[in-house]
């Protein structure tokens, strides 16, 4: 690591503009909601694993979280509710780069959401985390998400052919990324 790069410590909750970033080792009785929107048919829809997870698997997976140093799930909610769930993974800090997990809640009716869930990615990724890039995964046929993740600075750096295996079809990822720089608009 550089001289200028600082141990920063993700595996807390954060407050950012008004919204509460809650650790998903620190959810309590909230983990539940997090499961069932995970389970919602739109959201597992377009995961690697689009299995329904059991309350098992959940907690299972919870507490592996809390010895992992290389990837980060929040819940986002703030008084008018909980907003989705947004994720850094595969955080290399010696190499300053993450690959991003977002869903809305399903259950949320605010329009925005997903703006507001980026935005909170990129104020992590590189304000706190200070990292340099971030990228993200798309099965392909999920041209909305593509849309919207170009329309907030992302862009196509390749795709992996024939990379997931869904509905008994092998389908393509769209890897996406933006390139951090100073003056850079977020």
């Amino acid at each position: 690591m550089d001289k200028r790069s600082k141990v920063v410590h993700l595996g807390r909750n954060f407050d950012l503009g008004g919204f509460r970033l809650i650790n998903f080792v620190r959810l309590g009785a909230a983990s539940e909601r997090v499961r069932q929107w995970r389970n919602h048919e739109g959201v597992r829809k377009w995961m690697y694993s689009d299995h329904v997870i059991s309350k098992k698997e959940h907690l299972r997976f919870i507490e592996g979280l809390a010895k992992d140093r290389k990837n980060y799930f929040w819940m986002v909610a703030d008084l008018e509710g909980e907003v989705g769930v947004i994720s850094l993974n595969k955080v290399d800090f010696k190499n300053k780069n993450a690959y991003l997990g977002i869903y809305t809640n399903p259950d949320g009716r605010r329009g925005d959401a997903g703006k507001i869930l980026i935005h909170l990615l990129k104020q992590l990724c590189f304000e706190i985390a200070n990292l340099h890039s971030l990228r993200l995964e798309v099965i392909d046929g999920n041209e909305r998400a593509v849309r919207f993740y170009r329309k907030v600075g992302f862009r196509k750096e390749g795709r992996l052919k024939e990379f997931v295996l869904k509905e008994g079809r092998w389908r393509d990822v769209i890897v996406m990324a933006m390139i951090h720089s100073k003056g850079s608009k977020r």
